[in-house]
């Protein structure tokens, strides 16, 4: 279990990829985050359900998933109790107490946005933060995975809650491939054959993904009249 905590989109969905690799290393269920949206002006991220955007089926062909919502409704309470929710992170985060743990380090991950507002979303409280450095989430090392499973064994931490996706960003190149196991939900899949038929009816087409907004702003701020980070047609 993980929040996506790290950028829009884009971000998640690169280490979704890295979480999906590094569960099925350690032979464990992924629980499928909510993707996290800002919706301005509202202050607090927003999580939307990760079936909303994708199908959870293709994923489970591949490995052990279900998806947050029905962990916490089904599992949760017995598997992972209030009172026994352990958080991990890498390293205590050395400018903040938990004062829950008086003067004890702390991960301090319902610190701040989207973190507090993630885990506020189902009621989750920590009751005690472990820091895993210096392991990494280097799936496709069995010396690395080993030390995970010898250090963490699933009957003493039935559950591995990260502040953060346990897994690289960028994608790793090793872990690109997995990006075949994420299918459009039917509801994207309808929108999509929809505005397809109504504005493209001849075909074919190629399809882009422009950052407009600021971030095309910010970009265009840092161009030279002779730069070729990006051209416009």
């Amino acid at each position: 279990m993980y929040c996506p905590c790290m950028g829009r989109f884009g971000n998640q969905a690169d280490q979704f990829l890295g979480a999906l690799a590094f569960a099925k290393a350690l032979d464990r269920t992924l629980i499928l985050p909510p993707w996290v949206e800002y919706h301005w002006p509202n202050p607090k991220s927003v999580q939307v359900p990760f079936d909303k955007y994708f199908k959870v089926h293709p994923l489970a062909e591949f490995h052990k998933v279900m998806t947050m919502e029905l962990f916490m409704e089904h599992l949760a309470p017995t598997v992972w109790p209030p009172g026994e929710r352990i958080v991990f992170c890498y390293s205590a985060r050395t400018h903040y107490v938990d004062k829950k743990t008086s003067d004890e380090p702390s991960c301090a991950a319902k610190d701040g946005n989207p973190f507090g507002p993630f885990w506020d979303t189902f009621e989750v409280e920590f009751d005690k933060n472990v820091f895993y450095g210096p392991l990494t989430y280097d799936s496709y090392n069995p010396h690395e995975i080993q030390r995970w499973l010898k250090r963490y064994p699933a009957d003493k931490y039935p559950v591995l809650a990260f502040t953060g996706a346990p897994g690289a960003f960028p994608v790793s190149e090793s872990n690109v491939r997995l990006h075949k196991h994420l299918q459009w939900s039917d509801g994207i899949d309808k929108k999509a054959e929809r505005f397809i038929k109504k504005n493209l009816p001849d075909g074919p087409f190629v399809s882009i993904h422009l950052r407009l907004g600021s971030d095309f702003q910010n970009a265009c701020d840092h161009l030279s009249k002779n730069s070729p980070m990006m051209f416009l047609v």
